[in-house]
């Protein structure tokens, strides 16, 4: 048998698949950059303070939307840095709000829109 991947790598992994979804979100007209921008920032500015951040959904999704604006080391994503052009003056000024992503952990780690979209399609049970 192999080595297991280490924590960090299925993180990344799962990072670069969530980035492919908001990707299409997003060339679907599904995804508001300004509000985009806003998630990242909270996110971030929890991470600040909670390095834990990367051992949780929220962890992940922080690392996919730096990939989605281009604020990644891999070079594959600079691209999207054209992104940061497109977004509202008062997006730039936004310091973002751990105390949001903090509240939203305390609730079970799920954010507003995933809890509506449950609302709206609810989880099917698992088969196995």
């Amino acid at each position: 048998m192999g080595e297991r991947p280490l924590a960090h790598d299925l993180a990344f992994s799962a990072a670069e698949v969530m980035h492919l979804m908001v990707e299409m979100e997003y060339r679907q007209g599904q995804r508001d950059l300004d509000a985009t921008m806003r998630r990242l920032k909270d996110l971030s500015a929890y991470s600040l303070a909670h390095a834990d951040i990367l051992d949780k959904r929220q962890g992940v999704e922080l690392l996919a939307l730096a990939m989605f604006f281009g604020l990644s080391s891999n070079s594959t994503y600079h691209l999207n840095q054209q992104r940061l052009a497109q977004l509202a003056p008062d997006t730039f000024a936004y310091q973002g709000d751990a105390e949001a992503i903090a509240a939203e952990m305390a609730e079970g780690g799920r954010s507003a829109s995933a809890a509506k979209d449950e609302e709206i399609v609810p989880r099917q049970p698992r088969l196995f």
